[in-house]
């Protein structure tokens, strides 16, 4: 049974609602193509007055292309780029849950299979390390958002999938789970710990909601478990690259920022980044309702 309610099971009525409702249809989304594309003419404005953030454009596209060899260059903005795309894909799907729009359909099934390009064979896809930074694959988990990007992408390929029943999305997705597990778990040898910014708790009880996979809800659950074990699992992570070469200095890692200063279950307090927090509280109901943990649903 799943815990989530869909656009196509609400009927929207009131005038005010349907206004936004035809503005994000017929403008907003197309113009979020273009801004991805940069192909809007706007300049975007920094978030802050710092000299190394991000800005001017979005580049998303553009990053997507250069992973999949189709184009040459340098990825260009955040660490997590890649996610404006697939939180695109998403709002499309829950569009086209509300009635058909041929054109954004196309241009979303475009987009997907320029995913599909850019995704490596074992399936990991994070175009910010698959460009410019192959060797700090997982190895920077305090501030990469692969694992955050990832939330998002299964999120989009859910929804697309109930959408459109087109599954081409859900496969990529299911695919760098693979990866993910491959590199995350309780068994010898692979990473003890989840990623700095939660996200993928909530997608991967949503993956399974979809597809009834037990191996998602429990991929689900050692994220959550993992949190906060080890406090000292990320600044380890850097030291070892720093002694490695592969960063220039440890930085400061503010752990309550992050919620692993303990694991979920026994914080007892709503600390550090607001988003990440309500991500993560999303993924503790979820993952306690089909497991029937009552301790980790009183603690979300």
């Amino acid at each position: 049974m799943s815990t989530s309610i869909l656009p196509k099971d609400v009927t929207i009525t009131d005038s005010f609602w349907r206004k936004y409702h035809q503005l994000i249809k017929e403008e907003v989304i197309p113009y979020q193509y273009d801004v991805m594309n940069d192909s809007a003419g706007i300049t975007i404005e920094k978030e802050r007055k710092e000299d190394s953030l991000p800005n001017e454009k979005s580049h998303v596209l553009e990053n997507l292309r250069i992973a999949a060899g189709l184009t040459k260059g340098h990825h260009y903005g955040w660490w997590f780029q890649d996610s404006d795309a697939y939180k695109w894909i998403e709002t499309v799907a829950y569009d086209l849950m509300n009635g058909e729009h041929e054109e954004i359909e196309e241009l979303a099934d475009n987009v997907i299979e320029l995913i599909a390009k850019a995704q490596d064979r074992s399936g990991y896809l994070s175009t910010f390390y698959q460009i410019d930074h192959p060797e700090l694959k997982y190895r920077c988990l305090y501030q990469s958002h692969e694992l955050y990007c990832a939330g998002h992408l299964i999120e989009a390929a859910v929804a697309y999938k109930q959408a459109t029943g087109k599954n081409k999305l859900l496969k990529i997705a299911e695919k760098f789970v693979d990866d993910i597990a491959d590199h995350f778990g309780k068994e010898p040898g692979k990473i003890h710990g989840a990623d700095g910014h939660q996200e993928i708790e909530l997608a991967l009880a949503k993956l399974y909601e979809e597809t009834g996979n037990n191996q998602y809800l429990e991929l689900a659950s050692f994220f959550l478990e993992v949190r906060g074990k080890d406090p000292d699992f990320y600044r380890r992570q850097t030291q070892k690259n720093v002694a490695e070469g592969l960063e220039d200095k440890e930085i400061s890692i503010d752990l309550n920022y992050l919620q692993g200063y303990a694991p979920p279950r026994s914080q007892k307090t709503a600390e550090g980044h607001a988003v990440r927090m309500l991500y993560m509280c999303q993924g503790m109901a979820d993952v306690a309702y089909y497991t029937e943990d009552k301790e980790l649903f009183a603690a979300c």
